[in-house]
Order: structure tokens, then C-alpha cells, then sequence
């Protein structure tokens, strides 16, 4: 005997019933649309724009003084050595950030009424938004060493997705016992914590010469090596006779030249990027050096690139 299936009848709700939940569903639909464009709004209402130069001219005025259109700069006084320094701004960076754009500065001061003429200064500045408002984060004098910070003397980079920062060659020169010394050194800064923190500093270049370059250099010492070999093989009856060489007690110098470079990595998130510090083929007191890289971390807890000791007291 053939079963016999009987169909399943579904029943359509009334129409009345469908309605109501066309209603609703629509109705919930338009009030998701609606709380994500006040989401929206709320978002772009939140993040702050801003005029760069506006911004510029009226935090070098609060920091420096007023605007010289003869010097071209803001003029600042010092209260101490009552130096006037010729303050300008030698490079500037605007990027956007979570809550808004964020400006990033770097002025340079020289002093126009100083002896020595080796009075300088730097400063660094990031003007963010907070809480709607725009605030300043800076350090507006920093030593530059014997040379006021150029613009190539300085480089923006990103460190991390959320950080900034900078890289500033700052150069020192010593002169004496007929030799000049001049170091040149990284300065790596950023913003944290509402105030600009030191991360690393190290070697950018290390030259040591007596008279005349590097060549010169060695050949001084070597006529100097050769005539203290002369002093001592001679009998003293001669040494007693013999006019003395220039210097003789006196060691020259050897040529130093050493130079270094680095690079970043692209960042992809909050990880700051290690620092790849290359020491280019050079001369160390007279010795050929190879080139060497080192690869250096940065360490959350410190805050701080941990930089080996041969990269910061290079020189020094």
C-alpha cells in the first residue's frame, strides 16, 4: 500500500502582524543609522584643528619674546649672562593623531652679543589636543653644543604608531696641546608623559687631528716617533749637543676619523622601532676600523634605546 505524504501547510501570519515587525525592524534600523552619524559627528566635532602658523607665532612669543622683522626671529633675553639670542624655527612637522592634529617644532637660538661666539641653543616643541583644548609640551632651551642646530641637523621620524620624535646632531669641539677634538652626537627625543623625554643619544661622528688634516696628522707623529727612536740610540755625549726636536716631549696626536649612521623600521604598531647604528670604515688613532652595525631595542620600562656603551662615550 502506497504511503501518502500529506504537504506541511504554512500558515502566513496575518497582515496586520507583519506589519507591526516591518515596523519595528525598520524603526530599529533607522535608529542605528541615526546613533552612528552622532557618533560620528561626536568623533569629527572632537577632533581639533588648527592654524600652524597662528599657533607658531604666538608660542615663540610666550617662550622667546617679541618678533625682530630685522633679525628675522623672536629675541630673547637671558636673566643671567643678559645675552640676546636670535631665536627661529628650523623645522616643523603636522601629522594627525588620535584626538586631532598635532604640531611638532624645533627652534634654534644664537646669542648676537657674545664673545666667545659659540653660544647656542635648541628648543623642541608638540602642541596636541587635550580634552578639546590645544596644549603645549616643550622644552624650549636645550644646549646645542658649539654650533646652533640647523635644519639638516635635525630629523623627524616616527618611532612607533603612536610616537613621534626627533634626531638632533649636536656637535662639541675642544682645542688644545695642538690638537682639536670634535664629537657630534644623536640626540633622540619624544613627547611622554607631558613633557619632551631624552630616549638615546649617541655617536654621529668623531674626528681627532693635530696640525693640518688626517694625512698630515700622521706624518707629524711618525717624524715625531722616528726622532724619539733617534734620541734614544744616540750616545748622551750627542743628545746633549744635538738641538732638539720641535715637540719632543710632547706626544701629537693621531688622526681619528670615525663617522656613524642609522635607520629606522617601518612601524605597524605600538612597538617602537629598534635603531639600526652602522659605523662607517674609518681610522681610529691611526688604525684602520671595519664597519660594524648594531641593532638596538628600545625598553618600555626605561623609556630609553638601550644603547651599548661603545656607541655613547665614542670619542669621549
Amino acid at each position: 500500500m502506497e504511503e501518502v505524504t500529506t504537504p506541511v501547510q504554512v500558515k502566513r501570519a496575518p497582515t496586520w502582524r507583519r506589519f507591526a515587525i516591518y515596523f519595528f525592524a525598520a524603526l530599529g534600523l533607522i535608529f542605528s543609522i541615526w546613533i552612528a552619524v552622532l557618533a560620528f559627528q561626536s568623533k569629527q566635532s572632537s577632533f581639533l584643528t588648527f592654524d600652524a602658523d597662528a599657533a607658531i607665532e604666538g608660542v615663540m612669543s610666550s617662550n622667546y619674546g617679541k618678533y625682530s622683522d630685522t633679525q628675522r626671529g623672536w629675541l630673547y633675553v637671558d636673566e643671567q649672562s643678559k645675552l640676546t639670542y636670535v631665536v627661529t624655527v628650523v623645522q616643523r612637522k603636522k601629522v594627525n593623531g588620535k584626538e586631532g592634529e598635532e604640531l611638532y617644532f624645533i627652534t634654534s637660538g644664537h646669542a648676537i652679543n657674545s664673545n666667545s661666539g659659540d653660544d647656542a641653543f635648541y628648543g623642541v616643541f608638540q602642541l596636541r589636543n587635550n580634552n578639546g583644548e590645544l596644549y603645549e609640551y616643550s622644552d624650549p632651551r636645550r644646549p646645542s653644543g658649539a654650533n646652533a642646530v640647523k635644519p639638516e641637523n635635525v630629523h623627524f621620524e616616527r618611532l612607533s604608531a603612536d610616537v613621534w620624535g626627533w634626531v638632533v646632531k649636536i656637535t662639541d669641539i675642544e682645542t688644545g696641546d695642538g690638537e682639536e677634538i670634535t664629537n657630534t652626537r644623536n640626540v633622540v627625543l619624544a613627547p611622554h608623559k607631558n613633557q619632551i623625554a631624552v630616549l638615546a643619544q649617541f655617536s654621529a661622528a668623531n674626528k681627532v687631528i693635530g696640525s693640518g688634516g688626517c694625512q698630515e696628522t700622521e706624518r707629524y707623529y711618525a717624524e715625531w716617533r722616528q726622532a724619539q727612536a733617534q734620541k734614544k740610540a744616540a750616545p748622551a755625549s750627542e743628545n746633549s749637543n744635538e738641538e732638539s726636536f720641535d715637540g719632543e716631549d710632547y706626544e701629537p696626536p693621531r688622526c681619528t676619523s670615525l663617522e656613524w649612521t642609522y635607520r629606522t623600521e617601518p612601524v605597524v604598531d605600538s612597538t617602537f622601532t629598534p635603531l639600526h647604528i652602522t659605523r662607517k670604515p674609518g681610522m681610529e688613532e691611526g688604525v684602520a676600523t671595519p664597519a660594524k652595525t648594531w641593532k638596538v631595542m628600545f625598553d618600555p620600562k626605561s623609556y630609553t634605546y638601550l644603547v651599548p656603551e661603545e656607541l655613547r662615550n665614542a670619542g669621549l
